[in-house]
C-alpha cells in the first residue's frame, strides 16, 4: 500500500511538477495585467453568500454569441479566478462573454458542496448576462459552455451530471470543454491533497464522475498535456471513452510540448483549445 501511496503521489503531486512552472506562471500574469487594462469588465459579481461565491465577467467584444464560464484548477483547495483572467482575451474577441468563477474550497466545504455552489453560479451568470444592461445581446439565452481545468474540468464534468433536468429545464448549456481533469477521485485519498480533501475511499468514488456517466449529455471536447504524467492522461482518456460509449459525443486531443500549466497558452489565439470551443460552438448552432 506504501508503494501505491508513493506512486499516486508522484503521478498527481510532484510528477506534475515542471521546472518551468514559475516562468509560466510569470508570463501568466502578464497577460492577466493586459487583459485587464484592455478589455470590458465587471468584477466580483456574487452569486451567493460565501466570500467566494462570485466570478468575473469580460464582456465579448461586439454582438455576443455565447457565454464561456471558466472553473479554475487547485485541487480544490487552492487557486483564484484572478489569476486566470488572460484565458478571456482572445475569446471575447470571437463574441463569447467570459464569466470566471471562484468558489468555495475545501477543508472548509465538502468537494459534493462546491458542485451545488457552483450550480446555483451558473444560474447566476445566465441570469445575469441575460438581464445585464451593458451587453451587447441581440438574443436572450445564449448558449452556455462549460470550461475547467484540472479541478474545474472535473467540477465541469460533475456539474453537467448532476444538473440534467436542471441543464434541460433552466440552464442552456450546449457543450463542455474539460481540460486536464481527474475524474476518478479513489487514488487521491493516499495523497498528501487528502489532507484538505478529506475524502474516504467512498466518497472518493461517489464523487468521481467516470463511475457515473449517462447517455443524453451535451458534447465534450477533452483535453491533457503531452508532458504531464500518465495517470492524468489516463484519466482523460478513460473519461472520453466513457462518454462516447454512453452514446455521446466526445473529442480527446492530447496537447504536444504541453505541461499542466502551460497548455493554458491554448487559450491564446489560434490554440488549440480556442479552436475546440468554437467547434463545439458552432456544431451545436450551425
Amino acid at each position: 500500500m506504501a508503494m501505491d501511496a508513493n506512486k499516486f503521489e508522484n503521478e498527481y503531486v510532484t510528477g506534475q511538477k515542471n521546472e518551468n512552472y514559475n516562468e509560466v506562471m510569470s508570463q501568466i500574469e502578464a497577460l492577466n495585467q493586459d487583459v485587464l487594462i484592455h478589455k470590458q469588465w465587471n468584477k466580483d459579481v456574487y452569486y451567493g453568500f460565501h466570500e467566494r461565491e462570485c466570478f468575473d465577467l469580460c464582456y465579448a467584444v461586439g454582438k455576443a454569441k455565447a457565454i464561456l464560464v471558466y472553473l479554475h484548477a487547485g485541487y480544490w483547495q487552492s487557486r483564484d479566478k484572478n489569476q486566470f483572467h488572460f484565458i478571456a482575451d482572445h475569446l471575447t474577441e470571437l463574441g463569447y462573454h467570459i464569466a470566471i468563477m471562484n468558489y468555495p474550497l475545501c477543508p472548509e466545504v465538502s468537494i459534493e458542496r462546491i458542485r451545488q455552489s457552483l450550480s446555483y453560479g451558473l444560474l447566476t451568470v445566465q441570469a445575469f448576462v441575460n438581464n445585464d444592461a451593458d451587453v451587447n445581446n441581440d438574443v436572450k439565452n445564449l448558449p452556455l459552455y462549460i470550461c475547467g481545468h484540472s479541478a474545474g474540468a472535473h467540477l465541469t464534468t460533475e456539474l453537467v451530471l448532476n444538473a440534467k433536468q436542471v441543464i434541460r429545464d433552466q440552464l442552456n448549456i450546449q457543450g463542455i470543454i474539460p481540460i486536464s481533469g481527474i475524474y476518478d477521485l479513489e487514488p487521491l485519498v493516499s495523497t498528501s491533497l487528502n489532507h484538505n480533501l478529506q475524502l474516504n475511499q467512498s466518497q472518493a468514488i461517489t464523487n468521481s464522475p467516470l463511475f457515473r456517466v449517462v447517455n443524453d449529455l451535451v458534447p465534450a471536447e477533452f483535453f491533457v498535456g503531452q508532458n504531464e504524467t500518465d495517470a492524468f492522461i489516463e484519466q482523460s482518456q478513460k473519461m472520453k471513452d466513457q462518454w462516447e460509449l454512453k452514446g455521446n459525443s466526445a473529442n480527446f486531443t492530447i496537447l504536444k510540448d504541453s505541461d499542466h500549466f502551460s497548455l493554458l497558452f491554448h487559450f491564446l489565439e489560434k490554440g488549440e483549445i480556442v479552436q475546440a470551443i468554437e467547434k463545439i460552438y458552432q456544431s451545436t448552432h450551425l
